[in-house]
């Protein structure tokens, strides 16, 4: 689907009044089992946009198929407001899938992604805007503070610095999704299609200019986080095998170095042998170490090479990211994105 503009001529970072209209700005919430945060969500984001009297605003909740009263609770609120616009897919797609069909589906100038708990603060729309109007066209924002366990925090920190290492200078570190992209970028992602992304890292990669504007992040009053440790885990397993051949070259160097620790080994029995003959049993400790070394440098290395073939796979197939059931506030049918 081509977006709408409505009107709106988009220039670099920015856009200029046509016929007399402001920019359209899309807030993209993605949310799953929400029931307890879409009311408060909504009315904090049109107090929030409100108070921003220079941009037009549009709502754009993506309902990952939730299993509570969240998607009732969003057909109400748009039958009673045109600016909000829900998508509800067909299953859980996953957090990465639903923000991305929000931007390919967002119609304004530049798209605002925030999450439905509003641990990030919708106040900071002002600065991310005044940002874009200054030529960035992707504006992050960075969490100078959360509410966290240390043991979490020092783990994202580390993992944020390690995957800058690997990937390159443009990823912001402790950046996270709460960003503002500007509709140059979103046409570029429009054009991709990868169906295992990191998408902080991705959009990262597509700005021709970004920044980061420090924050603090609020903890989460209602509802369980949707990110719990394994989900996290998976993220960054995402962020380095999608932005990186890292994994692949640590096989090789482990495979160099236990190939060189198994000669070694072969040498010292050879020696303990010769000298010793009689101080273990014939080939049986030899045997048995370098059958071990062998069967677990093996079953390394393939579940490495396992996790890329699979991603081949599931790209060289070009299935759509989501597939959507159903739709409000929506001017045309969309099947899928």
């Amino acid at each position: 689907m081509t977006p709408e503009f409505d009107g709106i001529e988009v220039a670099a970072g920015g856009a200029r009044w046509v016929n007399g209209q402001l920019p359209l700005i899309t807030i993209v919430v993605p949310v799953f089992n929400e029931e307890d945060n879409v009311d408060r969500t909504y009315a904090e984001l049109k107090r929030v946009t409100a108070e921003l009297p220079d941009y037009r605003f549009e709502f754009l909740f993506t309902d990952n198929r939730s299993t509570d009263h969240t998607f009732e609770k969003l057909s109400r609120i748009a039958s009673e407001d045109a600016d909000v616009r829900v998508v509800r897919f067909s299953r859980n797609f996953g957090f990465q899938r639903s923000v991305l069909a929000g931007y390919r589906l967002a119609r304004g100038v530049a798209a605002i992604q925030i999450d439905a708990d509003l641990q990030d603060p919708p106040a900071m729309f002002g600065p991310f805007l005044e940002k874009w109007k200054e030529g960035f066209d992707v504006v992050v924002g960075v969490r100078r503070q959360r509410q966290e366990s240390a043991v979490l925090k020092q783990g994202r920190q580390l993992y944020y610095r390690l995957l800058r290492r690997l990937d390159g200078p443009h990823l912001i570190v402790d950046a996270g999704d709460f960003r503002l992209i500007d509709r140059a970028v979103i046409e570029r992602l429009r054009l991709i299609n990868e169906p295992h992304m990191y998408l902080r890292g991705l959009i990262s990669s597509l700005a021709r200019r970004q920044t980061g504007i420090p924050y603090n992040r609020s903890r989460r009053d209602f509802n369980e986080s949707k990110f719990p440790l394994r989900a996290l885990t998976r993220l960054a397993a995402d962020g380095i095998i999608a932005h990186s051949s890292f994994p692949l070259k640590v096989s090789f160097y482990v495979g160099i170095v236990i190939a060189l620790a198994s000669t070694l080994l072969a040498f010292f029995y050879l020696a303990l042998r010769a000298w010793m003959p009689d101080a273990v049993p014939p080939g049986f400790t030899t045997t048995q170490i370098l059958l071990l070394l062998g069967i677990g440098l093996n079953s390394t290395f393939l579940g490495i090479l396992g996790v890329y073939v699979g991603r081949i796979y599931d790209q060289v197939r070009t299935r759509p990211m989501v597939v959507i059931s159903d739709l409000l506030n929506f001017d045309q049918d969309i099947g899928s994105v």
